[in-house]
């Protein structure tokens, strides 16, 4: 199999040269128009002048930029050519807009109608290289589909009835899917061990190895119609493989309204491990969480400095709270706070939540408390990728296990990275038992359901009005 990453890297570089090889025309265009006027220079001067230098330099490089951002690079097979017209179409209107305002709007230009021109020139160029770039890229991954070049191998894991079946229906649909079975794993496999479609069937407990054996880039589970809890069940076993589990169409029932489905040329295969937001809204959410925790961090040191010369003189023990939660896809993590409590809280070793008239907090821990001063070292956690900034709050993994026993379903929260902030967080508070967990739990799931750019916003903003009225506790 020809990695992912390879043809992703193509991508960006056939995007980045048809870009500059647009530019340059462009600015040939714009000479010859503008040039002989304005410039009173060569077309060898006008190329050595330093704003023409510096878009050389930095407009292809902003664009790829732009065509990050919209998502064009995450995911690089079952692309159409509707998908990459419309993909491309909307990145280069953002960028001409961008190049407009900051690199042409200046030009001293006697009629403004060449100014409009120029501008559907600039379009025109960037639609036709990049498009033909991309469209030559797409063909290229097809004809490697088609021969068997190029596609995720996959491992189908249930038990054998339904594994038999899965693979059965799969099968007539492989190539248009991109896929190669390569493995089978059985939940029943001590019963029997005979082989599978030719396959010797593996236990749960041979996945991880063999997915490092044999390059295995996706899980399909194979289960019955509406059996909800053995699918959660079995997502939640397989989410430290790091690798999307798929759930074709016929199983998912009810799932299928809530998970993001992947293919609809071929077989219908819901993403268990992946939302219902787009690859555009997901780059532009990290972004955002990249960004704003960066600029936190900076304008809220010295504020950090102060608190943590309070914290330290005010109980005995570090300044700093460590501990370990689950994060996406049950990757565990330690989450970093402001030290709220006595250094004793948990002395006999037993996990316990906080409640309003909590001994163990100390003074100042309840002033942090009710204004979430004490989280302000998680933007650390954001910008190293454990967290973002809204999502469901993250749990330890003793009152996961509580959790899931009453609500299955929330193992779907590992979907995302968990968050400082949350709708559930917002709206309900702290929970002090694993019963109000569970009831917090039902905003979460409504937050996964709708997540987007625009419903993060929003959470942020009711955070930081419970912020500054003290309403953390």
């Amino acid at each position: 199999m020809i990695p992912a990453c390879r043809h992703r890297l193509t991508f960006v570089i056939t995007d980045y040269l048809t870009t500059l090889v647009a530019w340059t025309i462009f600015n040939l265009v714009r000479y010859f128009t503008l040039g002989e006027v304005n410039f009173s220079a060569t077309l060898i001067d006008f190329f050595c002048y330093d704003p023409v230098i510096l878009g050389e330099i930095f407009i292809p490089l902003i664009m790829i930029g732009i065509y990050w951002l919209s998502g064009f690079y995450n995911v690089i097979l079952n692309k159409s050519r509707a998908e990459v017209f419309l993909s491309t179409l909307g990145s280069v209107l953002i960028s001409v807009v961008m190049i407009y305002f900051v690199a042409i709007i200046d030009d001293p230009i006697p009629d403004r109608y060449d100014n409009y021109v120029l501008i559907l020139i600039l379009t025109g160029l960037f639609m036709a290289f990049v498009l033909v770039g991309r469209i030559a890229m797409v063909l290229f991954i097809q004809r490697a589909v088609v021969s068997g070049r190029f596609v995720d191998r996959v491992v189908v894991y249930g038990d054998r009835q339904h594994v038999e079946e899965c693979i059965g229906r799969l099968l007539p649909h492989i190539r248009i899917n991109a896929m190669q079975v390569v493995a089978v794993a059985l939940t029943d496999v001590g019963k029997d061990r005979s082989t599978v479609y030719g396959y010797e069937p593996l236990d749960v407990s041979d996945l991880a190895a063999e997915c490092d054996r044999a390059g295995i880039a996706r899980i399909i589970l194979a289960v019955g119609p509406d059996d909800s809890a053995a699918i959660l069940s079995m997502v939640r076993s397989l989410y430290f493989l790091n690798r999307p589990i798929m759930l074709p169409a016929w199983s998912s029932g009810a799932l299928m309204s809530r998970i993001k489905l992947s293919n609809v040329a071929g077989v219908p295969l819901a993403d268990l491990t992946s939302v219902g937001i787009s690859e555009s809204q997901r780059n532009v959410k990290r972004t955002i969480d990249v960004a704003l925790s960066v600029l936190s961090l900076i304008i809220l040191s010295p504020l950090m400095a102060v608190i943590a010369v309070l914290v330290k003189r005010d109980s005995p023990g570090p300044v700093f709270y460590s501990q370990r939660r689950i994060g996406m896809h049950c990757r565990p993590f330690h989450i970093y706070k402001f030290r709220t409590m006595c250094v004793d809280a948990e002395a006999d070793g037993h996990p316990r939540l906080s409640s309003d008239d909590d001994p163990r907090v100390t003074r100042l821990g309840r002033f942090l408390r009710k204004y979430r001063l004490d989280e302000i070292p998680q933007f650390w956690n954001v910008l190293k990728g454990d967290m973002s900034l809204v999502g469901p709050r993250p749990e330890r993994e003793y009152y996961e296990e509580l959790i899931l026993r009453r609500a299955p379903y929330y193992a779907l929260v590992h979907q995302v990275r968990p968050g400082i902030t949350s709708w559930g967080m917002v709206k309900y508070g702290y929970a002090t038992s694993v019963d109000q967990m569970v009831e917090r739990l039902a905003f979460d799931m409504v937050y996964l359901e709708n997540i987007s750019v625009s419903l993060d916003m929003k959470i942020m903003f009711f955070t930081v009005r419970t912020v500054l009225t003290g309403q953390g506790v």
